[in-house]
């Protein structure tokens, strides 16, 4: 979900809400407008964020930005807890992940979304503003939902994956680890391998280090090409040389329930853990949630996923 942060004009897919009334720290209440720059797509999700209720809770600093022109807008923080009164919890997680990751999702781009972008904001930060917010409305959420988000995701697949893996089974995922994201393997973490001591760093899409276990998310578009075959074969080669067991993911399998019940299987069986029992009710569970989280992305647009 795009929030633009900093920028000198709105994304043409954005909208500026305009939301009420707010309180300023240390003074007693008083009307001020502020924005909340939220993407169209999100707002078709959601209708109701156009009447977006107004806050009359308490602001900690760190709540607004100023544009160049001197209008004020909320921050990325402020919006997550502000959004966290009308999404449901993986929503709410979906939208941290692009705010923590380093895409943005734009519906004029092929796959739906851009890559290389900065981070706007990271877990740390929105678990440092919700500690200045106790008891405000969306908080309790906001916090829940924080225990699923990791930092760097580089594309909406990866950040769906890892909720359906990730989130618990009450929710419709299957309860496991969070993984980092994205973790490089620098090579001073090689150096056991002098063959390989002098390489580059790769990355790992998924991976939890401790257990020596990686998962690659292969699309049908981002992994095609001569020169991302070779990286692909090189990280390979890196991971077999670090023991480090992979396996890779497709958007076929992501988007079919009995598909992702057996990469699940294999993701815990490689941490040491043992799913609880998925039954009937679990896989009607889970086959809502991958709707939920494919369809709160710019439809039939991200990189292989059906439409």
């Amino acid at each position: 979900m795009r929030f633009v942060v900093g920028r000198t004009s709105f994304e043409s897919e954005s909208r500026a809400i305009q939301a009420g009334l707010s309180l300023t720290p240390g003074t007693t209440a008083r009307r001020e407008a502020y924005a909340v720059v939220l993407s169209d797509y999100l707002i078709e999700a959601h209708p109701e964020l156009l009447d977006m209720r107004p806050w009359h809770w308490r602001t900690p600093d760190g709540s607004y930005e100023v544009r160049k022109d001197g209008s004020r807008y909320c921050s990325t923080e402020f919006t997550f807890l502000l959004l966290a009164r009308d999404l449901t919890i993986p929503e709410l997680a979906l939208f941290a992940y692009e705010q923590c990751g380093t895409y943005a999702i734009d519906a004029s781009n092929p796959k739906g979304f851009v890559t290389d972008c900065v981070q706007r904001t990271t877990k740390d930060r929105l678990c440092d503003f919700l500690e200045q917010c106790p008891g405000a409305p969306g908080s309790d959420k906001a916090h829940q939902a924080l225990r699923w988000i990791a930092d760097r995701s580089a594309s909406p697949m990866e950040s769906c994956l890892t909720l359906l893996l990730c989130l618990p089974q009450r929710l419709g995922g299957f309860g496991l680890p969070l993984p980092e994201l994205n973790r490089k393997l620098s090579p001073s973490e090689l150096s056991s391998w002098p063959s390989l001591a002098s390489s580059r760093s790769v990355k790992a899409d998924l991976i939890w280090l401790d257990a020596l276990f990686a998962l690659e998310y292969d699309s049908d578009l981002a992994h095609t090409g001569r020169d991302r075959i070779a990286r692909d074969s090189k990280r390979r080669v890196v991971f077999a040389a670090m023991r480090i067991q992979s396996i890779s993911v497709t958007n076929e399998q992501i988007t079919d329930t009995e598909e992702m019940m057996r990469v699940a299987r294999l993701v815990a069986k490689a941490l040491g853990r043992r799913l609880n029992r998925c039954g009937k009710a679990f896989r009607a569970k889970h086959a809502i949630l991958r709707k939920a989280l494919l369809s709160f992305t710019v439809s039939g647009k991200d990189d292989g996923r059906p439409s």
